[in-house]
């Protein structure tokens, strides 16, 4: 295709050479991503909304709770739709953190583990500072559970681990205590670091343009060597 040829025109050309069933694909492909380029634009003007206020008091810009369109992306985001820790349907706390969303029960485990391993929040009724929304944006349940099976940090592999016998493994790694284990180990902490790092060079970047442009940001790779329990 030219290179010079406007959407319009390509989309055009595109159909020429489709049967019906696959130019109605294109037509909803096209839709979809137009969905998403709307409310990314939204999420956008929500984010600069808030950037661009006057500073308060405190110095912190907040949000009184998850700006609409932001959270829409948020849900949509792959395995945003399960708890990142136990897989029950429809999350509504955040381990801000690690950009994970989380059931209630998960999220009173990380509370557990102190704001220094994960800071909790609640999606719906918390307020939301910009970097802390940015986090959730830039995260997503899907890349910290990959990050977490690239570093055998997921609980099959924990389970996995052997100690001197059955009986021992038994009581050092359990289904109740697996996901807190993890969230100790150096490989989290270098996860949530990289996270931080990460957010604050989209917030300098300016106006948010979506996960894709934030990844063209000069970053170091979500990759660690460390992943043994402490």
């Amino acid at each position: 295709l030219g290179k010079n040829m406007t959407p319009a025109a390509t989309l055009e050309v595109l159909r020429v050479s489709l049967s019906t069933d696959e130019e109605e694909q294109l037509d909803d492909d096209v839709e979809e991503c137009q969905l998403e380029l709307d409310l990314l634009e939204l999420a956008s003007r929500e984010i600069e909304q808030v950037r661009n206020q006057p500073p308060p008091l405190g110095g912190i810009r907040t949000f009184q709770k998850f700006p609409r369109a932001c959270l829409a992306i948020l849900k949509n985001m792959e395995g945003n739709q399960r708890c990142v820790d136990c897989g029950d349907r429809d999350p509504q706390w955040a381990a801000v953190s690690y950009g994970a969303l989380l059931c209630l029960n998960c999220s009173g485990h990380h509370r557990s583990l102190g704001v220094q391993v994960s800071c909790v929040r609640s999606v719906l009724m918390d307020e939301w500072s910009l970097e802390h929304v940015l986090n959730m944006l830039e995260g997503g349940n899907a890349q910290l559970t990959d990050f977490f099976s690239r570093h055998h940090l997921s609980e099959e592999a924990l389970m996995k681990r052997k100690g001197a016998d059955e009986a021992t493994q038994a009581k050092v790694i359990n289904k109740s205590n697996v996901t807190r284990l993890r969230y100790k180990t150096k490989a989290a902490l270098f996860y949530r670091q990289q996270m931080a790092l990460h957010t604050a060079r989209v917030v300098k970047a300016g106006p948010y343009r979506g996960r894709e442009m934030s990844r063209r940001l000069k970053q170091p790779r979500l990759d660690h060597r460390h992943s043994n329990l402490e």
